[in-house]
């Protein structure tokens, strides 16, 4: 891939023979198509690409999210998303190909200054309700009493997200009401905590899994 300078007619965007011409990120940029190839597979491309589909699948519905909870690494040009996904084929999907899953408790979904929250459980209290705890520690530093707790609950039988943010760090608790439909499945949960500026974040917590009854 090259850089080039616009010139008495512009940058181009779009295919050009055997060249297509694209933009990033403010930086124009140019390619040649890739070679076709009759060469089948080998197994570790089939794991790679069996990784990579997985990864996208699953982060794909949090980009926007992502794209906060990674914030403070914006002195990298790459987006928050793009840190979330290498992250997660690096750690996140595990198992020998084709048997591959998802290590929940490996995924990290912000990275960031603010301090998580000190004592985190998660518990089904009664059918249809999980109740997440914590103790309501505070400095003037990383961790402040109106920091936003932001919850991310994925039901893995059905592939499906759930955002909540209707707590703060003072709190100490927040309770969960779980649809009739999740009976039976299994749900990951996660916490980020977010500065009431929304610019600052921090690390991923994974809080735990739980069976709804």
């Amino acid at each position: 891939m090259g850089k080039f300078l616009k010139g008495i007619n512009g940058a181009f965007s779009g295919k050009v023979g055997n060249n297509i011409g694209a933009r990033w990120r403010s930086v124009d940029y140019m390619r040649s198509l890739p070679r076709p190839s009759n060469k089948p597979a080998t197994d570790a491309q089939l794991s790679q690409r069996a990784k990579f589909g997985m990864a996208v699948a699953f982060l794909s519905p949090i980009k926007d999210l992502l794209n906060i909870g990674f914030s403070d690494l914006q002195q990298t040009k790459a987006t928050g998303y793009n840190v979330a996904l290498r992250q997660m084929l690096q750690h996140g999907v595990v198992g020998d190909y084709p048997n591959l899953e998802i290590a929940y408790e490996q995924v990290n979904l912000s990275r960031g200054r603010l301090a998580p929250l000190f004592g985190l459980e998660l518990a089904e209290t009664s059918p249809g309700e999980a109740t997440l705890t914590w103790q309501p520690k505070m400095n003037r530093f990383t961790a402040f009493a109106d920091d936003e707790v932001i919850v991310l609950v994925y039901n893995k039988n059905k592939a499906f997200f759930d955002i909540m943010e209707q707590s703060t760090r003072a709190d100490g608790n927040l309770s969960i009401e779980l649809p009739t439909v999740f009976s039976g499945d299994e749900l990951a949960v996660w916490v980020i905590m977010a500065h009431r500026e929304g610019i600052v974040t921090s690390n991923s917590q994974y809080a735990g899994s739980i069976t709804v009854s």
